[in-house]
Parts: C-alpha cells; sequence; structure tokens
C-alpha cells in the first residue's frame, strides 16, 4: 500500500466586514483526485471545500453549508482558489 505524502496545515487570517476570520485549511486529495480542504474558521466546526469545475472556484460542498454565510464562503473559497494557483 502506497504510503500518501503529509500536507501541512494552511493557516491564514482573512477579514470579512472589518471583522477577523482565523482560517486553517487541510488539504487532502477525495477518492475522484479532486484536492478538498477539511476547513474551520474562528474555531467552527469543520466544512469541506473543494473545487467546482462548473463554477470554476473553490466552494463549501459539504451538508451544512447553508451554516456559511455567502460572504465567508466567497472569502475562503477566493483565498483556496489562488493557493491552488501557486
Amino acid at each position: 500500500m502506497k504510503r500518501q505524502q503529509r500536507i501541512e496545515a494552511l493557516s491564514f487570517e482573512l477579514n470579512i466586514e472589518g471583522k477577523p476570520l482565523e482560517v486553517t485549511a487541510k488539504p487532502y486529495m477525495a477518492a475522484n483526485q479532486q484536492p478538498r480542504f477539511r476547513v474551520s474558521y474562528n474555531g467552527s466546526p469543520v466544512h469541506i471545500f473543494g473545487y467546482n469545475e462548473d463554477l470554476k472556484k473553490v466552494i463549501v460542498m459539504d451538508s451544512a453549508s447553508a451554516d456559511i454565510h455567502p460572504k465567508i464562503e466567497n472569502a475562503i473559497g477566493q483565498a483556496l482558489t489562488h493557493k491552488l494557483a501557486a
């Protein structure tokens, strides 16, 4: 069995309407070989983000996505899209 390479968690800060948002994103490869991220912000529960081919951006993909404010989802998605492109 092939051992997977351990990828470091990404930590960054965003500012949404004047409020700081501490984000931790742990990258992993989904079964379909698409990059995904386990994301939490300001101590929130973990949400799964991944790249959506149709929208051409990173979006929240889990069933609890309605719990995330759209501005927060967009800001985290943009930051992760930039990190994928780097």
